[in-house]
């Protein structure tokens, strides 16, 4: 006697089912790649292909699609599955599940769903997610750059150095830095304009520039230098594992090329004005003048004033005892 507090569940026939889905399905005999049944939605689609090779007839292909893990499904007996884009830039989702016959054969059921709409969507995500991780970099890049000559700002260059400072502590390697300060800056600004003054800044930002212009040769030539515009017409290289003697080298090539920076194509509109630029160079290295940051800059930032003092447009290392320690040079910056 039927129990009146459970409902009779209504039962359905399997093959009505199948065809109320609005995928693509189709029972496949593994052994001949012949289609056995299809549902409704398979049948709009390709026609009555039963009894017919599937990957002739849904894919138009020869032999066995080289997507198809109909086998795969077989022996793990879990479901596989392949994303097939088409040349019509549609994607379709063709999954395997093994089915057992009730007389004990196996076969596979394929299933075809066209996910066009979804990838689109997958990709516009994608795509917009790229747009704003380029926003963000350049957003990132900003707060690290000078806005004028895009050399690294004051604050990233105080960060960088107390962090290359520490590793070239660890490792027992030199460490040197440059302090650049252009001579009579201030003229420049004075008789000719601050659009002369801005265009000579952004000349120095291309000549410390990592970045290789056309016809122009690097002249800081490691990616493990760095350069910066301290403040105002003051700007700072800081060189890893390079000893004295090397950065003194740098520094009169630096010097040198100061002289010649109106010669650029970038400050043509500058060099009609005959602009006489030069700049005082201080050098000092890590261990020999200094065992912190503050006291390397402070080195560099001495030798600079002692250029002046020299008479500017030469370049000076740093001498401990030149300046009296816990004063700052009586010379004037013009």
């Amino acid at each position: 006697m039927a129990n009146p507090a459970v409902p009779n569940h209504p039962q359905y026939d399997p093959q009505v089912l199948l065809n109320a889905q609005p995928v693509i399905i189709a029972v496949i005999d593994p052994t001949s790649y012949k289609v056995q049944f299809q549902n409704q939605t398979s049948l709009a689609k390709f026609g009555n292909i039963s009894s017919q090779i599937c990957h002739e007839k849904i894919a138009n292909c020869a032999a066995p699609c080289g997507f198809c893990k109909m086998l795969e499904a077989i022996q793990s007996g879990q479901i596989t599955s392949s994303e097939v884009p088409l040349p019509n830039e549609e994607y379709l989702l063709v999954q395997w599940s093994k089915a057992e016959t009730s007389t004990g054969l196996t076969h596979v059921v394929e299933t075809i769903t066209n996910i066009t709409e979804s990838k689109r969507q997958q990709k516009y995500a994608e795509a917009l997610n790229e747009r704003l991780e380029a926003i963000n970099e350049q957003l990132r890049d900003r707060a690290i750059r000078d806005g004028l000559t895009g050399l690294y700002n004051h604050s990233y260059f105080r960060d960088s150095l107390t962090r290359i400072f520490a590793q070239a502590k660890r490792a027992g390697q030199p460490l040197a830095l440059l302090f650049v300060d252009l001579d009579n800056f201030k003229t420049i600004n004075d008789f000719h304009g601050h659009k002369a003054g801005d265009q000579v800044l952004q000349g120095m930002g291309q000549l410390l520039s990592n970045q290789l212009s056309p016809g122009r040769e690097r002249l800081i030539g490691r990616t493990s230098d760095l350069s910066a515009r301290y403040g105002g017409e003051e700007f700072v290289v800081l060189l890893p594992d390079t000893p004295p003697e090397g950065a003194l080298v740098i520094a009169e090539l630096l010097r040198q090329r100061i002289m010649t920076l109106t010669s650029e194509p970038e400050l043509a509109d500058v060099a009609s004005l005959n602009l006489s630029l030069s700049g005082s160079i201080g050098v000092a290295c890590f261990p020999d003048h200094a065992d912190t940051p503050a006291e390397l800059i402070e080195a560099a930032d001495r030798a600079a004033y002692t250029a002046k003092a020299a008479g500017k447009n030469c370049v000076k290392m740093y001498e401990p005892g030149a300046t009296p320690a816990g004063t700052r040079s009586p010379i004037k910056r013009v």
